[in-house]
């Protein structure tokens, strides 16, 4: 249940995102939902690869900036995932960067909302 309302939330957020930028351009609601499913699958099949990718690239300025460059890697890893995701779907366009990093950012903080709840104990 909580998968569907994931999906259905990051969809929404998707949808709403032309709204927002003139730099995304979504066909529909039916398209942000082709859209948010690819993003996903991307995410469990490629989104490790890019993460390690980017955090072995960021060790310098990770190092120089005491960690805190290291709070970007999922932001990074989100926006070259949903360029991937544009230039898979023609419905679904991320025109530039800096709005792919925006909607990376969103669907971040919206994928926070949804992550399970860990007890004291674990």
């Amino acid at each position: 249940m909580r998968l569907l309302l994931k999906w259905l939330a990051v969809s929404a957020v998707i949808a709403f995102s032309p709204q927002v930028t003139p730099s995304i351009y979504v066909g529909g609601f039916s398209s942000a939902l082709w859209a948010a499913f690819v993003y996903g699958v991307l995410f469990v099949l490629i989104g490790w690869l890019i993460r390690l990718v980017v955090t072995l690239l960021s060790i310098v300025p990770g190092i120089l900036t005491l960690g805190l460059f290291f709070l970007l890697v999922p932001l990074i890893s989100s926006a070259v995932l949903l360029k991937l995701t544009s230039g898979m779907l023609g419905a679904f366009e991320v025109r530039t960067w800096s709005a792919a990093f925006g909607l990376g950012l969103v669907l971040s903080l919206v994928g926070l909302v949804f992550e399970p709840k860990k007890s004291d104990g674990e």
